[in-house]
């Protein structure tokens, strides 16, 4: 079923490395989380909800790396969508380069199509677009699409084999004293209440290294910029709120999350989110460099800082 259909909306799911031979049940059921137990997804898969390319769609069928399994779910009404347009910083016959605005998400889900970068820009360019990896809701700036099938391969094993460069900006609280800070810090579940948070040490902890620069400070708050060099879950707001200096408006690691508890059941008031700084978390990704699908040229894009960071790059 196709994603302009009016009840329905398919929603992506792409296997990593770590998913490779899973069960095609247990794929689903950790890649959803706690929406959904094994025993839900394989109803899904009764339901014929579930499909994949010119592959088997049965529970026990194994998944490969890369591969990209889809959800059908009813569509249900949705808020007014802020943005009727992507920010456009590069395009070409292979790839788009956008500067995504925060509150906007990568992809649909079940809940939301319309406020998502590949419903806008395939609406706004008129042609299909793929994604070759994905930012936070919250998470602003550059953000890199392919406009067929095998840039979208390129472009997805260049960011596997870390061949992408990424740096961020992120506005923090306190004053940065460090110029330089390389944080080498293994990144596990913490184990408590809120199972999507990480915590340095914590279970089944893998390698996380994070380069961190200061670029300013009003005393209050500081900015800095951010290089991972591994790619773990929230590993920059992790590593900063182990540095003490957490992420201006980050409901899940300011604190002990209780903000992102509120989130989840809608209700968050005017006074948690003047608490945490800012609507949103103040993280942008701000440059990216790359090399092109066709011919491995390479290609450096900068997505301009947005309007509500309250301190810029001197």
């Amino acid at each position: 079923m196709p994603e302009g259909t009016a009840d329905w909306i398919e929603v992506p799911f792409r296997a990593l490395k770590e998913h490779e031979g899973l069960r095609l049940d247990t794929f689903l059921a950790a890649r959803l989380g706690k929406k959904y137990s094994r025993m839900a997804v394989q109803k899904l898969i009764d339901d014929g909800l579930v499909s994949r390319a010119s592959r088997p769609v049965k529970a026990a069928a194994r998944v490969g790396e890369g591969e990209t399994v889809l959800i059908r779910y009813r569509r249900v009404a949705e808020p007014p969508v802020p943005h009727e347009t992507m920010p456009i910083l590069h395009q070409d016959d292979r790839i788009v380069v956008i500067s995504k605005p925060g509150g906007t998400l990568s992809h649909p889900t079940d809940k939301v199509l319309h406020n998502t970068v590949t419903h806008l820009l395939a609406k706004q360019l008129g042609r299909k677009v793929y994604l070759a990896h994905r930012l936070d809701r919250e998470t602003s700036g550059a953000m890199v699409l392919a406009l067929d099938v095998d840039a979208a391969r390129s472009l997805y094993e260049q960011f596997v084999g870390r061949g992408v460069q990424k740096e961020y900006l992120a506005v923090v609280f306190g004053s940065v004293e460090w110029d330089v800070k390389v944080v080498d810090a293994p990144l596990g579940a913490e184990g408590k209440a809120i199972r999507v948070r990480r915590a340095v040490g914590g279970a089944n902890a893998q390698s996380a290294v994070t380069e961190f620069r200061r670029l300013a400070t009003d005393g209050r708050l500081s900015l800095v910029s951010a290089r991972p060099r591994t790619g773990r879950l929230h590993q920059i707001r992790a590593h900063l709120a182990f540095l003490g200096h957490p992420l201006v408006g980050d409901k899940l690691y300011c604190g002990d999350g209780e903000a992102y508890m509120k989130a989840v059941r809608k209700e968050v008031s005017r006074a948690d989110l003047d608490a945490l700084g800012a609507d949103r978390q103040l993280l942008h990704a701000w440059r990216l460099s790359l090399k092109h699908p066709d011919d491995g040229r390479a290609l450096f894009f900068e997505a301009p800082v947005p309007p509500d960071f309250p301190l810029r790059p001197s």
